[in-house]
Parts: structure tokens; C-alpha cells; sequence
């Protein structure tokens, strides 16, 4: 991956890093904000995706998950 995850992404997902490993990817821009999604191993079961949003200007970071989860990552997929 050539995309350069932000150090605040990290460090909010730094719990599910420590438990399966760094495994990020940018999905793209949601309402002006990067889209990063925690990618879980291929043989590990999960609910829903862990999504977080990345402001720029703040460099603030959200972390989503549930159903806003998907719908984010549907929007951005659909585009």
C-alpha cells in the first residue's frame, strides 16, 4: 500500500492493531473526510468493519462501526 496512514488512525485503532495485526486501507473521501478501513484476517470471524474518518485540517480522527459502518463504506463503494 503506497497511501501513508495517519498516526492519529493508528493510535485510535492501536487495540485492534495489537490484537490481529496493521492492516489498514484507504477507501477513499466520505462528506470531505478520509476513509480508512480496519482490514481483520481473512480466517477471523468479525461483526461489522471498524471505518475511521480522518479530518485534515483537525487532524482528527472518528472511529466507526455498525451500520454507519457499512453505509460509509457502501457510499464510497457505489461511487
Amino acid at each position: 500500500m503506497s497511501e501513508t496512514i495517519p498516526n492519529v488512525v493508528i493510535a485510535r485503532a492501536q487495540d485492534l492493531i495489537d490484537l490481529y495485526g496493521y492492516c489498514h486501507e484507504h477507501c477513499g473521501q466520505y462528506q470531505g473526510q478520509e476513509v480508512y478501513n480496519f482490514c481483520f484476517p481473512e480466517d477471523t470471524e468479525t461483526g461489522f468493519p471498524f471505518v475511521y474518518l480522518y479530518d485534515n485540517t483537525t487532524e482528527s480522527v472518528k472511529e466507526i462501526t455498525g451500520f454507519d459502518a457499512l453505509r460509509i463504506l457502501s457510499e464510497i463503494i457505489e461511487e
